[in-house]
């Protein structure tokens, strides 16, 4: 009797041994990659990862909750060559086990009967994976609303174990501190840098003011200069100089009366004030190119050549130029930033920034049709998967670019900017196929403007 009472007290304290090692091991490989995800894409990915290696299984989803929608988001699943085959991704926060684990804030496993080809499911059905064995966790810390959840598949060696329930809960605890510290430290450093663009534009704002100051004294300067040249007869050469120099005069002021118009729109974002555009009816196909232009020498220094597609005899649309001119340069800078990520570098570092080579390009296109204002900027650079493109869409999105730094207020921007329109943001992007933005802004003639 006392040999088996030790027999049984030896197997649990391996059974306790094995769980705490697990656990260990999980919790370590957890928090050394999470501590350094400096993405939020990659962070999720990570979890995943983490999960599925941690309890030995063969694949797994993870979903993150949409409040709003009641729908759990799909965002990652391995192995990643089966994404374009899921039946389907987003699905309801209550639907299947994923739904099951969520609203009830519990583990739920399930260990599914051998079954005939007729029987597979739809899951089986697209991704050609049979499914026998499947736990789906909620991500969660204790006492708190779950923040999604993630779902493994198939442990490679037998069922799954309550041990291996107790490790995937464990590393979910840990992958959910994770991403609730990832967010709250990404919305303190967002705060942070709004409330700096607010001071900077503020000071830009007050420079620029002076400067526009100087040119328009400057401009009755030039007056002078003109009637004296005319009461002295100077020759026709001296006449020429002069409207040169008036035109290179009136540019100077249109891009300072630009920089104060911006300065003071991104201090009433930063401020949170509401944007009160100052619509006019005028065309826009030489605005949008006019704003691309701007940022030519940029493309060209990086080899990205820029194109254009603009009809120019599209009928004029009440809007704001200074709103316009931002949303198509933040559009233009972001395709021209995302080519760059494609160029290899020791491709790149092949050729001066004076060299022609093109390496890739971005399209800048406007149309009218269907009574709708269609402006579009693509590029060929790597693209993006669906769940990036809603994450901008959704104002949510920071820079993903390696090469290049960035906030992820340029989007933002654009976002707020074109709902001043009632204009419609949207995204056409697959990975390694390159992207398309496409602002759509409704039509409105005179007759609706004025009773507007």
């Amino acid at each position: 009797m006392l040999t088996q009472t030790m027999a049984l007290a030896l197997e649990y304290t391996f059974d306790r041994m094995q769980t705490n090692d697990q656990l260990i091991r999980a919790v370590q490989v957890a928090t050394r990659k999470l501590a350094s995800s400096g993405n939020f894409d990659l962070l999720l990915k990570d979890v995943l990862a983490i999960c599925v290696e941690a309890v030995g299984a063969s694949g797994g989803t993870i979903y993150i909750h949409d409040p709003e929608a009641k729908r759990l988001r799909f965002r990652h699943v391995l192995p990643g060559e089966i994404e374009d085959k899921l039946p389907q991704k987003d699905v309801p926060d209550d639907f299947g086990m994923v739904g099951q684990a969520f609203m009830t804030r519990r583990t739920v496993c399930r260990e599914l009967q051998h079954r005939s080809d007729t029987e597979r499911n739809a899951f089986e059905e697209a991704t050609g994976v049979t499914v026998r064995s499947m736990v789906a966790c909620p991500l969660m810390m204790e006492n708190e609303e779950p923040i999604g959840v993630v779902q493994v598949l198939n442990k490679l060696d037998g069922p799954f174990t309550p041990i291996d329930v107790a490790v995937l809960e464990t590393v979910a605890g840990v992958s959910t501190m994770a991403y609730l510290n990832y967010r709250l430290t990404d919305e303190a450093a967002r705060a942070s840098t709004l409330l700096g663009m607010g001071k900077v534009s503020h000071d830009i704002g007050n420079l620029a003011a002076s400067l526009f100051a100087t040119l328009s004294y400057s401009g009755l300067a030039m007056d002078g200069l003109k009637a004296t040249l005319r009461r002295q007869n100077c020759e026709e050469e001296a006449h020429d100089y002069v409207i040169s120099l008036e035109e290179m005069h009136r540019d100077l002021q249109s891009t300072v009366d630009r920089i104060v118009g911006y300065s003071r729109l991104i201090s009433d974002l930063s401020a949170g004030r509401e944007l009160r555009p100052n619509k006019v009816l005028a065309p826009l196909a030489q605005t949008i190119q006019t704003s691309a232009a701007y940022l030519e020498a940029d493309s060209r220094k990086n080899h990205v050549a820029l194109r254009y597609e603009i009809q120019h005899d599209a009928p004029p649309l009440f809007h704001d130029e200074l709103y316009l001119f931002r949303i198509v340069q933040n559009l233009v800078g972001n395709a021209i930033k995302a080519v760059k990520e494609t160029i290899p570098d020791e491709w790149a570092a092949r050729y001066s920034p004076d060299d022609e080579a093109v390496m890739g390009e971005v399209f800048v296109r406007y149309k009218y049709a269907n009574g709708e204002h269609v402006i579009e900027v693509s590029d060929t650079g790597p693209g993006m998967s669906k769940e990036t493109a809603e994450s901008i869409l959704s104002g949510n999105a920071r820079s993903q670019w390696d090469k290049t730094s960035g906030s992820g207020w340029g989007t933002r921007i654009v976002l707020e900017l074109a709902a001043t329109h009632d204009a419609k943001v949207t995204i056409d992007s697959k990975l390694g196929r390159g992207t398309t933005f496409r602002v759509t802004f409704p039509h409105v003639d005179v007759a609706r403007a004025a009773s507007a």
